[in-house]
C-alpha cells in the first residue's frame, strides 16, 4: 500500500488540534486506499499521545537541536524513504523542510506546511538558512500556508508563488463543548495561553491587569503557560506575583479551561492561524484579540473584539468591558458564530482542501 509521510517538528505535551487534524486526514486517506506514516521530533517520544500512536502506527523520530544541519536527520529521513512506499512527504513546522526535500526520491511529491509566523527580521545563520530554504530548496516543493500574509512573506523570500497556496486551519469541533459565558460562577475572569511570553503578548496583558488592579477592579486571570513562562512572570512582579494572577500548566481537556472563564484574551504580536481564538469563540466565550496579520478571518466573528497590536490602553479598555459586564453575548450571537465556524473551520472542510492539493499526485480508489 502506498503511503503519505507526515513529518512534524512537534512534541507538545498534549496533541491538540494539530494531531486531531492529522488523524482526521489519515482517516480520509485510509478510505482512499493510502496508509499514513509519521515522523516526529524526538521530544514527542515520551508524550502519552505519541506512545498511543506508536501502538498501531509506524512512527519515526528525528533530532531537534541543529536538525537542519545534523547528518543524523538526513540519515533517518533517508531510511524512512527506503523502508516505505511513499508517494507524498508532508513537512510541518519548517524544521525538517530542507532534509525532507533533499533526501526525497524524484517520484515523491514534497509539501511544506507553514504553521508558525516568520520573524520580522531574520539574520545570521538563521537568515542564511531561511533564504536557502525558501529561495532555493523551495523550487522542489509546494507550500501550504495557514495565513495569506505569511504566504506572501515567503514568496518575497524567493519561494515560487505558483507553488504556494493558503489553507486556513480547522479545529476539532467535537472536542469543544459550549459554555455559558454570561454565568457568574466562573473561576476566572480572563484566560490566556502564554507559552511564548513575548510573542503571545503576555507582558501587555500583565500591564493591563496591573492597571485594572490599581484602579480598584476585582478580577483574576489564568495564565496557561509552561516552565519557560514563569521566570518572565516572576521577573515582572519581582518574585511577588499578586493574587489576581494565577499560573497554570497544560491540561488534557481544554474544556476545563474554557468552561471556567468569562472571556479569552489573545494578545499576540505575531500569529498565523490561532486555534485558540477559533476554539474559544466556538465555545461561546467573548474573545479579546490583537489585530494582527493571520487573524483576518476572525473579523467575521462578532464575538471577537480587537485592539491595536501592542497597545495596552486599548487592551485595558476591552478588559474593562468584561469586568463591568457591559459586554455580554446573546444566545443568537453564539449560535451565529458556531454556524460560521462549523461551515468554514471544521476538520472535514480542512481535510477536503488538503486532499484536493494531494490529488494530482495520487490515484484515488
Amino acid at each position: 500500500m502506498k503511503s503519505v509521510l507526515q513529518v512534524c517538528a512537534f512534541g507538545a505535551p498534549n496533541p491538540g488540534n494539530f494531531i486531531a487534524s492529522l488523524f482526521a486526514l489519515e482517516k480520509r486517506l485510509t478510505d482512499k486506499g493510502y496508509s499514513t506514516i509519521y515522523a516526529f521530533a524526538e521530544t514527542a517520544k515520551d508524550k502519552a499521545w505519541c506512545k498511543d500512536l506508536c501502538k498501531d502506527h509506524r512512527v519515526y523520530f528525528l533530532p531537534v537541536a541543529k536538525a537542519r544541519i545534523l547528518p543524523q536527520t538526513y540519515s533517518v529521513i533517508k531510511k524512512i524513504y527506503a523502508e516505505n512506499d511513499i508517494c507524498i512527504a508532508h513537512s510541518h513546522f519548517e524544521l525538517y523542510d530542507i532534509p525532507v526535500t533533499l533526501m526525497a526520491p524524484k517520484n515523491i511529491k514534497v509539501f511544506w506546511h507553514l504553521h508558525d509566523p516568520l520573524p520580522d527580521k531574520i539574520s545570521g545563520l538563521r537568515g542564511i538558512l531561511t533564504k536557502i530554504q525558501y529561495g532555493i530548496m523551495g523550487q522542489k516543493a509546494t507550500l501550504i500556508s495557514v495565513s495569506e500574509h505569511y504566504r506572501k512573506q515567503v514568496v518575497k523570500l524567493g519561494f515560487p508563488a505558483k507553488q504556494s497556496v493558503t489553507i486556513l486551519n480547522g479545529i476539532s469541533l467535537e472536542r469543544i463543548r459550549p459554555v455559558y459565558s454570561n454565568s457568574n460562577d466562573r473561576q476566572y475572569t480572563f484566560l490566556t495561553f502564554c507559552w511564548d511570553f513575548y510573542r503571545k503578548g503576555t507582558d501587555l496583558i500583565l500591564d493591563a491587569c496591573d492597571r485594572m488592579h490599581e484602579e480598584g477592579y476585582l478580577f483574576n486571570i489564568l495564565l496557561n503557560g509552561n516552565d519557560q513562562t514563569w521566570p518572565y512572570v516572576k521577573e515582572h512582579y519581582q518574585n511577588n506575583i499578586p493574587p489576581y494572577i494565577e499560573c497554570g500548566g497544560p491540561v488534557e481537556d481544554v474544556n476545563s479551561l474554557y468552561s471556567n472563564t468569562l472571556s479569552f484574551i489573545q494578545a499576540s504580536r505575531r500569529e498565523t492561524f490561532s486555534y485558540a481564538v477559533c476554539e474559544a469563540a466556538y465555545a461561546g466565550l467573548p474573545v479579546i484579540s490583537s489585530d494582527i496579520a493571520g487573524l483576518e478571518w476572525a473579523h467575521d466573528l462578532s464575538t471577537v473584539v480587537f485592539f491595536k497590536k501592542g497597545n495596552t490602553d486599548e487592551l485595558y479598555e476591552c478588559m474593562k468591558k468584561i469586568v463591568n459586564k457591559s459586554w455580554r453575548l446573546k444566545g443568537d450571537d453564539i449560535r451565529s458564530i458556531r454556524d460560521i465556524i462549523e461551515n468554514s473551520f471544521s476538520l472535514k472542510n480542512w481535510c477536503e482542501k488538503i486532499l484536493q492539493i494531494y490529488a494530482p499526485y495520487m490515484q484515488w480508489q
